[in-house]
């Protein structure tokens, strides 16, 4: 059984299968490509791969409000109820419209801001967004891009914000300078999921996760997109997280 931490009255898990395969993200390459066209706008199969790694261990997902990621947490939670769902708005803003409303309908534990929106430290709108998601009873964070910048201008504005979803890996990669994130992580009080943790397939598992627990890292969101993967890096996950 994997353990989970109380933060704000929320059992939150500590390992999640992430999105960014399903996205296509730019660090994957050809295979981000062929991984969106297969999964994106697939609920059922999506759905699979999320029951699977919460049989293996892994106790929820981290979405964002695009394709059919959604509707495929949905069906993961109704076939496991104890499904935890961690939310990340989208990166761009339509008629600001940040599709919190979405997030908190399919009841997401905590909702991060995409970095796109953190990243630009605009205080007002950071302020209103972060309270909006604090009044729809959910846990407000943010996600970074950018954490050596944006994390201590949340911290000097006091910001509601208790969770950062944040890259963190053995390798440095998309943390800027690693000693400095690492120093910062490790002084502050908050929930922080770390992002990116395998470098985008660069780190094997067995040498990723125990960096994390190094660290003060609560929980880690990864994407998988075959059972033989989840297997793999959640069996890992566990030997830390656990």
């Amino acid at each position: 059984m994997m353990v989970f931490i109380e933060l704000e009255s929320q059992k939150i898990p500590r390992i999640t299968i992430g999105t960014s395969p399903f996205m296509g993200a730019g660090q994957f390459g050809r295979m981000g490509r062929v991984w969106r066209s297969e999964f994106f706008q697939n609920a059922e199969k999506m759905a699979n791969l999320m029951v699977y790694s919460y049989n293996q261990g892994a106790r929820g997902v981290e979405v964002i409000p695009a394709g059919a990621m959604l509707q495929a947490a949905l069906i993961a939670k109704e076939k496991c109820p104890e499904f935890t769902i961690l939310g990340s708005t989208l990166w761009e803003r339509i008629e600001n419209y940040f599709h919190i409303d979405d997030l908190v309908e399919v009841d997401a534990k905590i909702i991060f801001l995409h970095g796109s929106i953190s990243d630009n430290r605009e205080y007002n709108l950071l302020k209103a967004l972060l309270k909006k998601i604090r009044l729809a009873g959910k846990i407000p964070g943010i996600a970074t891009h950018y954490p050596l910048e944006t994390i201590p201008f949340i911290r000097e504005k006091k910001l509601d914000c208790p969770a950062i979803l944040l890259p963190f890996n053995l390798n440095g990669e998309f943390m800027g300078n690693q000693k400095a994130l690492e120093e910062l992580v490790d002084s502050m009080d908050l929930f922080f999921v770390a992002m990116k943790s395998l470098a985008a397939g660069k780190i094997l598992p067995n040498k990723a996760f125990p960096y994390l627990g190094e660290h003060n890292i609560s929980a880690v969101t990864v994407g998988m997109v075959t059972e033989k993967e989840i297997e793999e890096t959640v069996a890992e996950a566990k030997k830390v997280f656990s």
